[in-house]
């Protein structure tokens, strides 16, 4: 028996845009996360270029740290008190770089992990209904589908609860990569006739792919061009 004569495909098709809702909520966190990470990069590669510099200085203050260890032990004056504390202070700005440094490796680290988890919880639930209800994956391909056609959202949505939506305008095709047009057309999802158990999108009756090539077989016709039968091609290369 068909799937879709029963009240409970409503209640799935519920859970798909729940599901789907969820998917680009987890898209715009992964982003965010994603900003995050890459600052964080920024600041960090700023930070380790500043310890090379840091690095080099506090060489240069070892040195002088000894050496001014054994002058002062000779002259006790202000200007080598004052050098002592610049050391001093040059030590405590190479910690604390160092310290902020680790700091935001470990946020890094947390970042990625908790944006693996919800990614893999994510996957699990989708498998789960796409196990359940097949057809489920299929109507995500159909919605991916119109929207390449030139299908917007709110369309989309109609044509994907399964009821027939009238238009008129503009669709694009990829075999011919061009747009044509219609003044009244209808877009439906049915059952193929090869296995009722998968969908296809139709317009006017047919296959998208079909619906463009008879639009196309139309406009040759209109400028003038011949077609000829597949058939009487094949007798022609024989």
């Amino acid at each position: 028996m068909d799937i879709f004569n029963f009240p409970i495909f409503s209640l799935v098709f519920f859970l798909f845009l729940t599901i789907f809702d969820k998917n680009k909520n987890l898209k715009e966190d992964n982003e965010s996360l994603e900003e995050q990470k890459e600052k964080a990069d920024e600041d960090l590669s700023r930070i380790k270029n500043e310890i090379k510099t840091e690095k080099l200085k506090s060489s240069a203050v070892d040195v002088a740290t000894s050496a001014i260890e054994g002058i002062g032990s000779m002259f006790s004056s202000s200007k080598v008190k004052k050098q002592q504390q610049e050391i001093e202070g040059l030590k405590s700005e190479n910690a604390g770089l160092q310290t902020e440094i680790q700091t935001m490796k470990t946020q890094i680290q947390t970042d990625e992990k908790a944006q693996a988890t919800i990614t893999e919880k994510l996957r699990q639930e989708l498998d789960k209904i796409y196990s359940l209800f097949p057809k489920i994956k299929e109507l995500l391909c159909i919605e991916r589908l119109c929207r390449y056609l030139g299908f917007d959202e709110e369309h989309t949505n109609v044509i994907l609860e399964m009821k027939p939506f009238f238009f008129s305008g503009k669709l694009y095709s990829s075999e011919y990569q061009k747009h044509f047009e219609t003044k009244h057309s209808v877009a439906e999802i049915k059952p193929l006739l090869s296995d009722p158990n998968k969908l296809q999108l139709t317009i006017d009756g047919i296959s998208d792919t079909g619906w463009f090539r008879q639009k196309q077989k139309e406009f040759l016709e209109k400028i003038g061009v011949k077609i000829q039968p597949k058939q009487s091609i094949m007798r022609q290369r024989v």
